[in-house]
């Protein structure tokens, strides 16, 4: 690993707010790390933070939105600098800009982590990130950036060849994500309606993870899958056993996905199976259309690949097949590992250089401005409190009303008037023979 220009790297210890073995833990940090021959040391288990284990590694990673930790981030920050530790930042998502229409956005979830993320994108000595749009954004806070894609570890993804059904049984087409990516299915919702119109019993529309459209869950082809497997080799094993003839990806068009990485379509590609996604950056990137996959951009787009595979099972054997040659042969965390050695070395020679300087005058701008934002949201979770305590003593007072005397007696005589007088066509007659009797009284 050494030689005369860079150090060697043994060990790493990792803070991250997700621990193994979640996915995001085991994609961005622990197997990597293992697959490269490193040592990997938590700095978090359960809920303890181990600030001194930054004195047992060669390297400090930090982690996505780790930062809201603040206190013992400032620690581990302040104990890595004295003690000349290279201090690597790790994010793999675009957290600074979350679409409004994302669901984590509609409820703020990533809105007290902004500035924590900003303090440490700036502090570190080098940032390491997947996608080549979201080394271009996180420029302007940090130049000192590494791409280190997500690749498929081979240990727990298995590539499984292609299952043909029998000729007589539906073709299954099937999706897998979270719930964040209701929006990208709602997106081409018109194309699962033609598709059940047009084929019937031929299709069915298979969901693991993320709830589909209620249109899509009403369809009697549709089948829903809830998924919540937090263990990632698990959810490997897992998914690889399942049945599907076709594989989609849709994914609406915003800077949040286009900064996104390849690791759904390399999942996909264990099954053997055909996919089709959006032309978004990050899918363009494996899928070669008509080659190893379909891509589209249209609705009319996504209904002709689709339609194209459902009836065609020799087109989606060779795509399917081709897109595992591609991913073999180019996206095995196995073939790749020494990518993580190699950024962990440069943040090495940045952190001798002393690049940070200019960084740490801005750090404690952004340091300030995180723990007025943090102050600013515990306000608003106390006007929230507020609000829920002034909704419950409503509610209260309401329950009071209802189970009173009065309240029942109110309802009686409401009954008793709807007993006497009645309704419909019968309450229209009534009321005539009641104005007819009074203009006869008056008479």
């Amino acid at each position: 690993m050494g030689n005369n220009h860079f150090p060697t790297i043994h060990s790493i210890v990792v803070y991250s707010p997700y621990l193994w073995p979640h996915a995001v833990a085991a994609l961005r940090a622990v197997r990597p790390i293992q697959q490269a021959g490193l040592q990997y040391i938590p700095g978090k288990e359960a809920e303890n933070i181990y600030i001194q284990r930054v004195s047992e590694a060669d390297i400090v990673l930090i982690q996505r939105e780790f930062p809201l930790y603040w206190e013992q981030y400032e620690q581990i920050l302040s104990l890595a600098r004295s003690q000349g530790t290279p201090v690597v930042y790790e994010i793999d998502d675009l957290l600074l800009e979350i679409p409004d229409i994302h669901p984590d956005q509609a409820i703020d979830f990533y809105t007290p982590a902004i500035f924590p993320i900003l303090h440490a994108l700036t502090s570190a000595d080098l940032v390491t990130t997947t996608a080549p749009n979201l080394v271009k954004y996180l420029q302007r806070f940090n130049p000192n950036i590494f791409l280190l894609p997500n690749y498929l570890d081979s240990e727990y993804w298995k590539m499984r060849p292609y299952r043909a059904n029998p000729v007589q049984s539906p073709v299954v087409i099937g999706y897998m994500g979270s719930d964040t990516h209701l929006p990208d299915l709602e997106s081409i919702l018109p194309v699962f309606i033609h598709l059940a119109n047009r084929f019937g019993d031929r299709v069915r529309f298979r969901f693991w993870g993320c709830k589909p459209p209620e249109m899509i869950q009403q369809l009697s082809q549709t089948e829903w899958l809830p998924l919540q497997i937090f263990d990632y080799p698990k959810f490997a094993e897992h998914f690889t056993r399942q049945d599907v003839d076709i594989l989609i990806a849709p994914l609406l068009d915003s800077l949040f996905n286009r900064c996104k990485s390849t690791i759904k379509l390399l999942e996909y590609s264990s099954l053997g199976v055909p996919i089709v996604s959006s032309r978004i950056a990050p899918y363009e990137s494996i899928i070669v259309h008509g080659e190893n996959g379909l891509i589209a951009s249209t609705l009319e787009e996504w209904e002709s690949n689709l339609t194209q595979l459902i009836i065609d099972p020799e087109l989606r054997e060779q795509i399917g097949r081709r897109l595992q040659e591609t991913v073999s042969e180019n996206w095995l965390l196995s073939l790749h590992a020494q990518e993580w050695v190699e950024a962990y070395q440069h943040a090495q020679v940045l952190a001798r250089r002393g690049d940070n300087n200019q960084r740490a005058e801005q750090s404690r701008f952004l340091q300030n401005a995180s723990r007025q934002t943090l102050m600013m949201h515990r306000r608003q979770n106390l006007r929230i409190a507020q609000m829920e305590t002034k909704v419950q003593n409503l509610q209260q007072q309401l329950d009071e009303i209802y189970g009173s005397q009065a309240w029942s007696l109110i309802q009686w005589l409401r009954r008793l008037r709807l007993a006497i007088i009645p309704t419909g066509s019968a309450r229209e007659k009534y009321f005539k023979r009641v104005i007819q009797g009074q203009k006869s009284a008056k008479t």
